[in-house]
């Protein structure tokens, strides 16, 4: 088999545009802003990898992938994979991903003292064969190793950002990571833009809009996106907004924001620039709902890490021990009202008198 290091001396070929979406801040929707972008490319006519670089792998519970991922990000930082075999097609034309794990907490540290993590992805995430035309990375908060390897790996950068007291504090402390970077582990790094998310429409909503533009005119994205209540259920699902509302004011903008990335930050789109990628996005809506509704119906904890991150025989062990516990809920339920009546009936016959010799004690 030829090595990675082999590889990579071979003659270049076309490189995938690198995007991660990252804030120092958590909770800001860096993972409702990758999944729907990489789909939204993807309606666009683009092919997408979509990397789940956050170690709670909660972009890779939106696309039905834990028992068809076979590898995933945990196989290519650790050198066991070529990146293009390290992909897992989604049920969406175009878009394909790399799934998270939860072990990247641990690996991490050991990456970074085997050679650094920070340089390391961007060297494995060099396509030697059919390589895509984005990849698009959503990265944990913070900046450990491997939200820096992620900026240290990418060509561009988006920064989701909400409405808020400190939205601003946070994007400030964001630009400067960049600048950090920027500054060192990867000059080329570009900020993409500046995307305000979940914009109310109330004084708080109002104020930091206009403070973001007035602060970055020119960074930020011309799409925003107004606070949708169907976001907050399609989370809840894990399933992409997009898919969850095919006709929603978020999915369109969505398409929009992916125009803005395919043609530069601040073009507009017509309605009917956008009618194909939406009227694509209906039609993976009608494809897959079904496939959706299942899983929401099924007791599967997708909370598990999918098969590109841990052990199958790990969960089939834990799912083992699940069934072996017998009474499972209802032996809980059952405990609670019998704690309850003996609680209640011990508390008649002694609580009166041991309150009262405490009152008594206390000068009551």
């Amino acid at each position: 088999m030829t090595s990675h290091d082999d590889v990579f001396d071979t003659p270049e070929t076309r490189q995938p545009t690198i995007l991660s979406v990252y804030n120092q801040k958590g909770g800001v929707g860096k993972t409702t802003t990758s999944v729907n972008l990489a789909l939204a490319l993807a309606a666009l006519g683009k092919s997408v990898v979509l990397i789940d670089f956050d170690p709670q792998s909660s972009a890779t519970s939106n696309f039905l992938l834990r028992d068809k991922a076979k590898v995933g990000i945990n196989d290519l930082l650790r050198k066991e994979t070529f990146v293009e075999d390290a992909i897992t097609p989604t049920a969406f034309d175009g878009l394909s991903m790399i799934v998270g794990a939860r072990k990247l907490y641990s690996l991490e540290h050991a990456l970074d003292s085997r050679g650094g993590s920070q340089r390391g992805l961007r060297k494995a995430l060099h396509f030697s064969r059919n390589p895509p035309d984005y990849v698009v990375i959503d990265c944990p908060p913070a900046l450990g190793h491997l939200a820096a390897g992620a900026l240290a790996a990418s060509d561009r950068l988006i920064v989701p950002v909400f409405p808020g007291r400190y939205a601003l504090d946070g994007l400030r402390r964001t630009l400067q990571v960049v600048e950090h970077i920027q500054n060192g582990l990867n000059p080329s790094l570009a900020l993409a833009g500046i995307l305000m998310l979940s914009i109310t429409n109330d004084e708080v909503g109002r104020e930091s809009l206009n403070q973001l533009r007035s602060e970055f005119p020119e960074q930020m994205f011309r799409t925003a996106f107004p606070y949708d209540v169907d976001v907050v259920k399609a989370t809840y699902r894990r399933m992409p907004a997009a898919i969850f509302t095919p006709e929603g004011r978020t999915t369109s903008r969505f398409a929009a924001l992916a125009w803005e990335i395919v043609h530069g930050r601040g073009s507009a789109p017509d309605d009917a620039q956008l009618k194909p990628a939406l009227e694509r996005i209906r039609a993976w809506h009608e494809a897959t709902d079904t496939s959706y509704s299942a899983r929401r119906a099924s007791s599967i904890d997708e909370g598990d890490e999918p098969s590109g991150g841990g052990s199958a025989g790990g969960r089939q062990a834990e799912r083992a021990g699940s069934r072996s516990g017998g009474g499972g809920m209802g032996g809980g339920l059952i405990g609670l009202v019998v704690g309850l009546v003996a609680g209640f009936a011990l508390g008649a016959a002694v609580g009166q008198p041991i309150l009262g010799r405490l009152l008594a004690g206390l000068g009551g």
